[in-house]
């Protein structure tokens, strides 16, 4: 499939009508903008290294970290509901290539909206519950005198890896902050909403856990993912102490001039026993770089939708000016990549 309207592939960025995304000062949203530094592509890497790793030279790897009723609940090896995002099938590469893709096509839609840790922190989370719907729905069927749709099988035994609860969770993401993102399907002549792919997605995996599919146990990993990413998306606030371990990060930190105005080369010193009288315009605009330096690392930190009214309109003021070419340079945009 391709993204008809993804807005890195237009000279300018375009709205998508969809609620929970920030708009940058141009009116436009600003997504997906990934790099090699981006988090989506680090967890695309890691899951191929982990990957070749547990096929070459650790294969225990899967002993180690796949995630199971009896491993992570009777034995407490709580690491596993992390660990086993990171295994997938020793058998067959196309499960990698299909989480991978998805995580790709995805993925940098969510992480410029969220920003770097919130976004790490949103996947993994995802990822989490779907372990935990999976734990659900097989004590349900391991303990309960009667079998009902969607239980899982009894062995408590049974592995579960893959990165697709994480996955599931990104699409849902998606089809809140851009519902009416088009997409065109690279086999079929059609294209759907995100919305509607996001959708159509969970509910076969729900079919198919219902009618006790061959993949239940994944089924309802992407169930349990799909849910944390529908509720997390909306209130991301949440994740942001998921990581706190050494600090608070809850503490926003203050915008404002982070370094002084570099000396111009050749300019003279004061004289002695006489402060110098910096111009105010030149004194202004050195402060308004700075917050703007500021503001962008937010961004790329914590998502366009931290930003304050005020730190949206100083963006936006500047983004005009560079326009205008009255600051010199082009346009910072809405982040740095």
């Amino acid at each position: 499939m391709g993204l008809a309207e993804r807005g890195y592939y237009r000279d300018e960025p375009r709205g998508y009508g969809g609620g929970g995304g920030g708009r940058g000062p141009s009116g436009g949203f600003h997504f997906g903008r990934m790099n090699a530094l981006s988090v989506t592509m680090w967890l695309i890497i890691v899951n191929i290294a982990v990957h070749l790793l547990a096929n070459t030279a650790l294969k225990p790897l899967y002993e180690w970290g796949h995630f199971s009723t009896y491993e992570g609940f009777q034995r407490l090896q709580v690491w596993r509901l992390v660990t086993f995002q990171f295994l997938h099938d020793p058998t067959s590469i196309m499960h990698l290539a299909f989480n991978m893709f998805g995580l790709w096509v995805f993925g940098g839609i969510v992480e410029e909206t969220l920003g770097r840790r919130r976004y790490l922190a949103f996947y993994l989370v995802c990822g989490i519950f779907g372990g935990l719907m999976y734990l659900l729905l097989n004590l349900a069927g391991t303990l309960l005198p009667f079998q009902l749709p969607g239980f899982l099988f009894t062995d408590t035994k049974t592995p579960l890896i893959g990165a697709s609860a994480g996955v599931f969770g990104v699409i849902m993401a998606c089809a809140y902050i851009a519902p009416t993102m088009r997409l065109q399907f690279i086999l079929l002549p059609i294209s759907l909403t995100m919305r509607t792919v996001a959708y159509l997605y969970v509910g076969f995996a729900v079919l198919n856990l219902l009618l006790g599919g061959g993949n239940a146990g994944g089924d309802a990993a992407h169930v349990g993912g799909a849910l944390a990413g529908a509720y997390f998306i909306r209130n991301s606030h949440l994740l942001l102490d998921f990581f706190d371990v050494l600090g608070d990060s809850r503490k926003q930190k203050a915008v404002g001039p982070r370094r002084k105005a570099a000396k111009p080369r050749g300019a003279r010193g004061p004289k002695p026993g006489k402060p110098a009288k910096p111009s105010n315009a030149a004194s202004r605009l050195a402060r308004e770089e700075a917050e703007i330096d500021a503001i962008l690392a937010k961004i790329q930190d914590e998502g366009i939708g931290s930003l304050s009214a005020r730190e949206k309109k100083l963006l936006a003021k500047d983004t005009e000016r560079k326009r205008r070419g009255l600051g010199g340079g082009g346009s910072r945009g809405g982040g740095r990549g």
